[in-house]
């Protein structure tokens, strides 16, 4: 089991290192495909061929001798349900804002409550986007969101600060929800439970840091912000897209054998499949329709926790995450953003 899904396997997996091993390259898992265990071989994989190999992209880009580049904008990562900044020196956005300031890129990542609501975790981001636009005195910022990230994002946006973004670029967001909490809710109920108690002390102490206490989450609201019904019925009726705003998104595709997808679903994904229909792709928390908002670029081969890099820079072959993320940066730069 290469990729874990919580940080908590991050933290321990990092601790039971010896001391002096040298840090895991970005992709290390991925540069030589032939010893590889945890994907299948190209030729075993036969993905469904509206799945983007990133590869070939790649392979051109690199051929392209590389220059200092810096998008108009500065760009704002914003991460998702158990988001952090660092733990143990691991970022969530796994080195890219390392890669991307090398390359000449302004990069922010501010952190906001880990597992809380939409409105709660927006209000969080606003002020730390304002002291961004204080310190650069830049008009406008262009976001690049992950997962639930993205809907707090869109929040800020129809909430006033529309004029104040440039671009918004989703990855793996739940737009129209996901299955996965009214599977929760029906094996863990809605009301008080002693296990939605016992994962947010857990999340405090590992994300936190000591610093968020487990008052301050909520769990019960975070799942339901990520519903199917929440953002049909409240959310996406009332955050209406500003259309001074370029949106984009991608979404990410997984399964359990890696064939059709060309990623492998990480193991403490599966027991969220049974919410999904049967044939619904997904990235093992998010349907593939649902990531679709705005300008939809395509579907990768990653699940939803590859999209972001994790465990350690450890994705599929056709997804390497720094080179993904270095092609969006270079896009916003040709777009005028």
């Amino acid at each position: 089991m290469k990729r874990l899904f919580l940080p908590l396997a991050a933290a321990l997996a990092l601790q039971a290192q010896l001391p002096g091993k040298a840090e895991a390259s970005p992709n290390a898992a991925v540069q030589d495909e032939n010893t590889d265990t945890e994907y299948l071989p190209d030729d075993k994989v036969n993905a469904d061929p509206d799945i983007v190999d990133l590869r070939q992209d790649e392979q051109e880009r690199a051929a392209i001798p590389r220059r200092i580049m810096k998008t108009r904008y500065p760009i704002v990562f914003v991460h998702g349900f158990m988001g952090w900044d660092e733990i143990l020196n691991v970022d969530y956005f796994y080195q890219v804002r390392r890669t991307l300031e090398q390359a000449g890129y302004e990069v922010y990542t501010p952190v906001v409550n880990p597992i809380n609501s939409i409105e709660v975790r927006s209000r969080q981001l606003a002020p730390q986007l304002d002291a961004i636009f204080a310190k650069t005195g830049a008009e406008k910022i262009n976001i690049i969101a992950h997962s639930m990230g993205g809907m707090d994002a869109r929040y800020l946006i129809a909430n006033g600060y529309g004029s104040r973004v440039a671009s918004l670029t989703t990855i793996g967001t739940p737009h129209h929800g996901t299955p996965v909490p009214s599977l929760i809710f029906r094996v863990l109920g809605k009301g008080d439970n002693i296990l939605y108690k016992a994962f947010e002390y857990i999340v405090c102490g590992l994300i936190g840091k000591g610093k968020t206490k487990p008052s301050e989450l909520d769990l019960r609201a975070t799942l339901w912000n990520l519903s199917e019904d929440f953002m049909a019925n409240w959310f996406n009726p009332r955050m209406v897209d500003d259309p001074n705003i370029y949106y984009q998104s991608y979404a990410g595709v997984s399964s359990i054998t890696g064939w059709s997808t060309g990623d492998r679903l990480d193991p403490l994904l599966l027991p969220f499949q049974p919410a999904f229909h049967h044939g619904q792709r997904n990235d093992g928390l998010v349907p593939e329709e649902s990531a679709k908002w705005g300008r939809f670029r395509g579907t990768v081969s990653a699940d939803h926790i590859n999209l972001i890099g994790q465990l350690l820079g450890n994705t599929s072959p056709r997804y390497r995450h720094l080179a993904f993320y270095q092609k969006l940066a270079d896009e916003l730069v040709d777009m005028g953003f």
